[in-house]
């Protein structure tokens, strides 16, 4: 990586998650997933290419196993093939993640790396970045119980800004059995513009937070799509029956835990389908990845 630009807040550069508290699982032989793969020397792009079965399930091959051997293209995080990019100041919405080169659609353009930290330590963590003040806090879940923090160690990604008309999303991959978060390229890119991809944040109360993204499109606070937000914000017309006796939330007198065929708060279902999750001050910001 080139030397960062003056005046970039401090933190710790890396190319891979690192775990924090936790051991790493050893990937048992049995558990390799081996594609049905033939290198071509007439066609070296068929080496695990778009129709390999690793690649359509969204799983890395692994080295020593795959059928094309030197010549697979399907570990891309692994070897950290990204795309050329370029941090930049923007104008009011702080250090923002540019293109550095031309990038196709599908292209993979860089991990989002940082501490992989259990849901406790994610909570902790959370709530000593509001003791600091920090206005931005970089955690996403990979799934209900653990998480990634870019906060103090991360990958560039980790610059990268919201936009409600993004050119870029999350996947996540399977690789060496560990779940880990690249961003995409949803259509082409060209060399200068900027990297942004859709938070879907999910507001579940405080102030509302304007959006700066400029698109055309923007839906102007973070989180308005949000099912929290446009609750609270609603406006009640005659007919309204949202809330009428049938859709009222049962709760048991004695424990007081709702028991109707509701289920779970937002937050917790949300973790279980697994996803993003950012702690700003009073915040807390959810979306699917």
């Amino acid at each position: 990586m080139d030397q960062l630009p003056e005046g970039v807040p401090p933190f710790i550069h890396i190319s891979q998650n690192e775990l924090f508290g936790l051991k790493r699982k050893k990937l048992k032989e049995e558990d390799i997933a081996i594609c049905e793969c033939v290198y071509d020397e007439t066609n070296p792009e068929s080496a695990c290419g778009e129709r390999c079965l690793n690649v359509l399930t969204s799983t890395e091959c692994t080295d020593g196993y795959c059928p094309c051997r030197q010549h697979c293209r399907n570990q891309k995080f692994q070897k950290c093939e990204y795309a050329r990019t370029k941090l930049f100041k923007t104008e009011g919405r702080g250090w923002g993640l540019l293109a550095d080169e031309n990038i196709k659609a599908g292209q993979f353009v860089i991990e989002y790396c940082g501490e992989i930290i259990s849901s406790a330590e994610a909570e902790k963590r959370s709530q000593a970045y509001e003791t600091l003040g920090l206005k931005d806090a970089y955690i996403i879940s990979l799934n209900a119980n653990c998480f990634i923090d870019a906060t103090r160690k991360g990958s560039l990604a980790r610059f990268i800004n919201h936009s409600c008309q993004p050119n870029c999303e999350t996947r996540k991959w399977t690789v060496l059995g560990e779940t880990r978060v690249g961003i995409f390229a949803k259509k082409d890119i060209s060399v200068g513009n900027e990297l942004a991809y859709d938070y879907n944040f999910e507001w579940y109360g405080g102030a509302t937070v304007r959006c700066l993204c400029g698109a055309a499109n923007c839906s102007l606070f973070l989180g308005a799509k949000s099912h929290g937000f446009q609750e609270y914000n609603h406006v009640w017309e005659d007919g309204d029956d949202r809330y009428t006796v049938e859709k009222i939330p049962l709760y048991d007198s004695a424990e007081d835990e709702q028991f109707s065929s509701y289920g779970t708060s937002p937050s917790e279902r949300e973790l279980a389908a697994g996803g993003e999750i950012h702690w700003l001050g009073l915040f807390v910001y959810f979306s699917l990845l």
